[in-house]
């Protein structure tokens, strides 16, 4: 019996490898995270790197973004007097209070639609990701397995092939190799899922008191050409099984036949997988499945709990913070109004998202978990580092300034023309200074009481009077805005 399975294994009466057949998914997504990055071996590091990047990439986007709403921001604290104003004056019709607003905004520069584009392009990519990883997930799964089938393939014909004629074996003898044959493959399983199989493993189970009868003198783990296969288990850090959620209920890290076969969706089916359709039924089916797996499931060592709700945690806490420093820097750039149902939508919003991250993480693969913690720790230190840039823009913008500051983003030769200036205390030696004029006498008792009051001078030899005046212009004077007492009043 032996002497017929060498000769079969010298002829290549082998099964042939399924896997090579099993089609990739073939979008963007799936050939760089599946192929151009491949130099990453680990899936979970991969996917770390594989975000890093995709981050550095999108990085002028999340600038502008933050500049556009640092400059609506600028743009809103210099309107604030003309828009209360322009609220008391039409706070009982909303309609023409809006377009009054919206006229100025447009007028001053504000943006409404520029700082949202690199919002739409995030969320975006990250529909497109959390699709495509979902579908990599799917096939690595599938792709898992039959591997581990092949394998066990490969190793139970070297025993027994059932193709072959046993003719010259009793029915006991027969049961015996096929019990051998299927207690190798699956040790093999074991071997090669968890630590992967090499000649070393081979010459183990040569030695085995209970296999060694049964073997054929070439006999090995190893096709022709390989050295060495490496372990088929896909871990990262805590997580045992990355193509499946970090939880630790529901048997997630060695899937059951019903897991399974929700896990891996269409490939379930020939068409989806390529596989010719009698091979794939070969392969695919419960009883071929628990015969494959039956040692991985049913090992006592080695823990099925894949994960503790550790990314769960980390992408609900990521997710709120990023959604307290958004809602925080669109109130100071003024593009939300905190006020009645808009402030009750910005509260459900932050009770929503980290929910439905949660549900994300919780329900799907961990790579794709492990890319929306990265993403979003990402996120926060890049925004901290373009406030830094730009508060850096803004100071040296406001040196050139000397000591005057619009309070506006809008170029220099626009700030000019804008009757709203605010003076920089310090910035000017000069801001503030009295000015010095001279005035005849006669106009100068012409004055009424109140201006006497405000303005005091004396004459001089020449018959005329100093008369010193704040440099400082009326606020009143530059908006063409009456904000007296008796105004008020009315």
């Amino acid at each position: 019996m032996a002497v017929l399975n060498s000769v079969f294994a010298l002829l290549g009466a082998v099964p042939a490898s399924i896997t090579p057949s099993v089609a990739a998914p073939g979008s963007m997504w799936h050939v760089l995270i599946l192929k151009t990055f491949a130099f990453v071996a680990d899936y979970g590091w991969r996917i770390v790197v594989f975000t890093l990047l995709l981050k550095l990439v999108l990085s002028p986007l999340d600038f502008f973004q933050r500049y556009k709403m640092h400059k609506n921001q600028k743009i809103t604290e210099r309107l604030k007097p003309t828009m209360e104003k322009i609220q008391k004056q039409y706070g009982h019709d909303k309609q023409a209070f809006a377009q009054k607003q919206m006229e100025l905004n447009r007028k001053e520069g504000y943006s409404y639609f520029s700082s949202c584009l690199p919002m739409i392009v995030t969320l975006v990519v990250f529909i497109t990701l959390w699709i495509s990883m979902q579908t990599i997930a799917e096939y690595m799964t599938f792709k898992e397995y039959t591997t581990m089938y092949d394998e066990y393939r490969y190793v139970y014909s070297q025993i027994y092939d059932q193709d072959e004629d046993h003719s010259d074996l009793t029915e006991e003898q027969r049961t015996q190799y096929q019990d051998v044959a299927k207690r190798v493959g699956q040790d093999v399983v074991y071997q090669m899922y968890y630590y992967g199989l090499d000649d070393g493993y081979t010459q183990k189970l040569k030695q085995n008191d209970e296999y060694k009868a049964f073997l054929p003198e070439d006999f090995t783990v190893l096709r022709k050409g390989n050295k060495s296969i490496k372990k088929v288990q896909a871990s990262f850090l805590w997580i045992k099984n990355i193509w499946a959620p970090d939880v630790p209920w529901g048997d997630q890290a060695i899937l059951s036949w019903g897991k399974f076969k929700d896990g891996i969706d269409d490939y379930y089916y020939a068409s989806t997988s390529k596989i010719k359709t009698g091979e794939h039924t070969t392969a695919v089916n419960t009883k071929m499945y628990n015969e494959v797996m039956y040692k991985l499931l049913h090992d006592k060592t080695q823990s099925r709990t894949n994960g503790y709700l550790i990314l769960p945690i980390l992408v609900v806490v990521l997710s709120l913070g990023s959604q307290l420093l958004s809602m925080m820097q669109q109130k100071r750039a003024g593009q939300v109004n905190a006020q009645g149902g808009v402030a009750t939508s910005m509260k459900v919003m932050m009770i929503i998202m980290p929910i439905m991250m949660a549900f994300f993480a919780i329900q799907f693969a961990s790579i794709f978990a492990i890319y929306m913690v990265m993403n979003s720790a990402t996120t926060l230190i890049f925004n901290a580092l373009f406030s830094g840039i730009i508060k850096l823009m803004d100071s040296r913008k406001h040196s050139r300034n000397h000591g005057i500051a619009t309070g506006s983003t809008r170029s220099v030769a626009v700030a000019k023309q804008s009757p709203i200036i605010h003076y920089v205390k310090g910035a000017n030696p000069n801001a503030g200074a009295k000015e010095t004029v001279q005035a005849p006498d006669s106009a100068v008792t012409q004055e009424s009481k109140k201006d006497k009051k405000t303005k005091k001078g004396k004459a001089d030899n020449s018959g005329t009077r100093v008369v010193q005046r704040g440099g400082r212009p009326d606020p009143n004077d530059l908006m063409g805005v009456d904000m007296s007492k008796n105004n008020r009043k009315r």
